[in-house]
């Protein structure tokens, strides 16, 4: 896991994305299909049988494995779809900035028609009776500029916002990474769940039969047959609440992947080897994390954007001077004088502009700015220090989840020996009746607990490399071999 941790600086990390028209045709064909299609789903814990999602000429079926899940997401997930079409927006601000430091050119042309009546005059010059002629004028202007502080800091600031969104996308990938496992685990959970209370049941009745055959030849209490019955009332209500949540989570799947499975999720092996984070020093991770972590990267453009705004409103005293070429021609039929014309001119200019006073609001502008400055740093910092938390909290919850593991392995070894000793007991009058049903629930409980802890051993190792900016498919890759 160490070849992991590497400097920040790689260069461009962060590629940009294309949008495929065979991709979005095909989409829109799958939306016609899916319109017209019916659907029938099954309450669980059946899985209904999903619609396809079309990413090309042919469907997609999800069949229930991790990486598959992260492939649909990557197509079918609106908030990374969303975050996508955020970030090649963004990209577009270093070609608007950069806009206003290059040539503008501009053309008009007119062309009018003018109907003349002088009805007297003093002036000879003029012929009283009406006239009219036609005019046609054409304007080609181009401006240069050749000095203008404001437009050269705000191309500045539009190169660290690009960087800054870069480093977002960046964060919202590997965000999208942990947030498939964590709605995969958490399937795996309610599946688990759900599979130990069924079995929890099936044990509780068989032992509420038992109860009530010993009853009958009185070798058991009636309150032990009333123990059994309660339980297996509570039992019974625990199965329908696990339903319901696997049947959430798999829906919460769907939300991302547009797909319910088609079929079981993959299950987790039991022989999947704990590793403990490498190197074992939580003072490198955090250091690897300050370095590298999108969103600190994000932060620290987000700082030099707020710089190259406060130099953006402070250029407002600043004189600009631009260069201006321009050509114009006129040719007209007539004019108030009796005669036609045509002129034809040619201007370069360089043309200063000085601002002298303009009412206090470049001076408000730029303390706004410098305000907005230090909101920068804060938000930075606050954030450095959430991530150090963070860093800490997942690297130390990888260790504590590798010795639950093994702690909560010896205690369901524990608690299947203490059920079987006090079902002989009960068999043989030593032990009531709740006393076993009581030892059911504790081992039970103690397989969910084992579970639990399996599954957060691996979303502590995501959330750990997720901290130090280096999470990627290639992890879920990994993980998804330690399933069968």
């Amino acid at each position: 896991m160490d070849k992991k941790i590497v400097e920040a600086g790689r260069g461009n990390r962060y590629p940009k994305l294309t949008v495929s028209k065979k991709l979005l045709c095909s989409s829109v064909w799958a939306g016609m299909l899916l319109l017209f299609q019916p659907v029938y789903a099954e309450k669980m814990p059946a899985y209904a049988d999903n619609l396809s999602v079309y990413t090309g000429s042919s469907p997609v079926v999800y069949t229930g494995t991790l990486i598959e899940l992260y492939k649909l997401a990557l197509e079918n997930d609106p908030h990374f779809q969303g975050a996508r079409h955020q970030h090649m927006a963004a990209a577009q601000a270093s070609n608007q900035s950069l806009a206003a430091l290059l040539p503008a050119v501009n053309f008009n042309y007119q062309d009018s028609y003018t109907d003349q009546n002088i009805i007297s005059s003093d002036n000879g010059s003029y012929t009283v009776g009406k006239s009219n002629f036609g005019s046609k004028a054409f304007t080609l202007k181009l401006t240069q500029p050749v000095i203008n502080f404001s437009s050269m800091a705000r191309h500045r600031q539009a190169k660290a916002e690009v960087k800054k969104a870069d480093a977002r996308f960046e964060a919202e990938k590997q965000n999208l990474v942990l947030r498939v496992a964590e709605l995969y685990m958490q399937a795996l959970v309610a599946e688990d769940s759900l599979t130990f209370t069924k079995a929890e049941k099936a044990a509780v009745k068989s032992q509420l039969e038992l109860a009530r055959e010993r009853l009958k030849i009185g070798l058991a209490r009636k309150a032990d047959l009333l123990d059994a019955k309660s339980r297996y009332a509570n039992v019974e209500a625990a199965v329908i609440e696990e339903h319901d949540k696997l049947d959430d989570s798999l829906q919460a799947i769907k939300e991302v992947a547009g797909t319910l499975p088609r079929g079981t999720l993959s299950r987790l092996q039991d022989d999947f080897k704990l590793v403990p984070p490498v190197p074992a020093n939580v003072d490198t991770w955090i250091d690897a994390a300050i370095k590298q972590n999108p969103i600190i990267i994000m932060n620290n453009f987000e700082v030099e954007a707020a710089t190259e705004e406060v130099e953006r409103q402070r250029a407002g005293h600043y004189p600009t001077l631009d260069l201006i070429a321009k050509k114009d021609r006129r040719n007209t039929e007539g004019s108030l004088y009796g005669g036609g014309s045509e002129i034809g001119n040619q201007n370069l200019t360089m043309e200063l502009n000085v601002p002298l006073y303009q009412g206090g609001i470049v001076s408000s502008r730029t303390k706004q700015a410098a305000e907005l400055y230090q909101q920068a740093i804060q938000d930075t910092e606050k954030q450095r220090r959430a991530l150090v938390r963070e860093t800490r909290a997942a690297y130390f919850g990888v260790i504590s989840a590798i010795k639950r593991v093994k702690a909560l392995g010896e205690s369901v070894k524990a608690q299947r020996s203490v059920l079987q000793v006090k079902q002989e007991g009960f068999k043989a009058g030593l032990y009531t009746g709740m006393a076993v049903l009581d030892a059911e629930r504790d081992y039970y409980m103690a397989k969910k607990d084992y579970t639990k802890a399996r599954y957060r051993y691996i979303l502590n190792t995501l959330r750990l490399k997720r901290a130090t900016g280096v999470l990627s498919e290639v992890d879920l890759n990994e993980i998804n071999q330690w399933f069968n």
